[in-house]
């Protein structure tokens, strides 16, 4: 008994004193993050400026920052723009992605990069991030890095994402309205309402490689009529990717007629990157199953022509019924465009 109870001394003993020694640590180095503007246009990027410098009087080896979730992720709060007696709510979310996939990655296989000792040039690094600002409101972002031997959290940086400018009325504020994005195909346009307070990690990385133009010129490699049409591979062949993988955003929207949801690898729900796929019918088997992120609100008959082209047995995949197309259906550009809500009606109470 004597013994059991000297055991658990010398344990909180040295638990206080790992605390103590922890506490009583100097950091190597500091971490800061500040916005180009403090106000940007929905659509636009948020530019915001991550700086790591070092503290001592040795080099440091840190991660290189890059967003990724063992270097730079990204906690969002969200206040939506809203007008009268509503009460905005507060969405939190984390935008960050795994590179170079979910299956590939480590920590210690991160780049690296040295701050030179304090007080020279070569003691600081700083990097620019573009977040994609795909909601009207007020975002607080705070920089998480998690490069060094600790995680660091910088000071939280506030913006306001605003309507553009209507051409018949510039003095008058938009204070509800969706992004949406038109995706222009070889046979035709079809237009996107997102689900973003559902999956808003999901959007906001679709979005980004749109503005990056990373899906023009794609093509549309899976079609199985009465399932679904997939694109967005690098490769053309269902491969390929942007060199990361995001987290699975399950939510409550159903993979209807229309519905864009992200695909992935069998083997991970964290594996998707940039390839999508647009249901042609109802797929409830899907739900829960991948992320549901948008739906179509123009262009059903677009998807309907895709869905129809003739379509012949993949080589690769041998996949039946046939998946590969014998045309290239190319996703020429995707754009992103605001669309405000109407203005509710008032009913005078009689």
């Amino acid at each position: 008994m004597e013994k059991s109870i000297l055991i658990m001394v010398v344990v909180y003993l040295t638990i206080i004193v790992s605390q103590i020694t922890f506490a009583e640590e100097p950091p190597l180095f500091k971490i800061s993050a500040s916005t180009v503007q403090d106000e940007v246009i929905i659509g636009d990027w948020i530019e915001l400026d991550f700086v790591v410098t070092n503290l001592v009087s040795t080099d440091v080896k840190i991660i290189k920052p890059i967003l990724d979730i063992d270097s730079v992720s990204f906690a969002i709060e969200y206040t939506p723009i809203l007008s009268g007696d509503d009460k905005p709510l507060t969405k939190k979310f984390v935008y960050s992605v795994i590179t170079p996939s979910v299956f590939e990655h480590k920590r210690d296989k991160l780049e690296t990069v040295a701050l030179g000792k304090y007080g020279t040039p070569e003691s600081e690094v700083k990097t620019r991030f573009n977040i994609p600002a795909v909601a009207l409101g007020t975002w607080q972002i705070t920089v998480y890095y998690q490069g060094g031997r600790y995680p660091e959290r910088a000071e939280p940086v506030t913006v306001r994402v605003t309507a553009p400018e209507t051409e018949t009325d510039k003095s008058s504020k938009i204070l509800s309205g969706d992004l949406t994005a038109i995706i222009e195909t070889s046979m035709g346009n079809m237009t996107v309402r997102f689900f973003f307070n559902d999956a808003p990690n999901t959007v906001m990385n679709f979005i980004g490689l749109a503005k990056q133009e990373f899906y023009n010129n794609l093509n549309f490699h899976r079609i199985i009529k009465g399932f679904m049409i997939q694109g967005g591979c690098p490769k053309g062949n269902g491969t390929g990717g942007p060199g990361y993988s995001i987290k699975a955003e399950f939510n409550s929207n159903k993979h209807l007629k229309g519905t864009l949801s992200m695909a992935r690898s069998p083997q991970s729900i964290d594996s998707a990157g940039s390839q999508f796929f647009i249901c042609h019918v109802d797929v409830p088997k899907l739900d829960n199953q991948y992320t549901t992120f948008g739906q179509l609100i123009e262009g059903m008959d677009v998807l309907e022509a895709i869905a129809n082209v003739k379509t012949v047995v993949n080589p690769q995949s041998q996949e039946q019924p046939p998946s590969k197309p014998t045309d290239n259906i190319i996703i020429k550009n995707i754009s992103l465009e605001f669309k405000a809500n109407e203005p509710a009606k008032k009913e005078k109470v009689k």
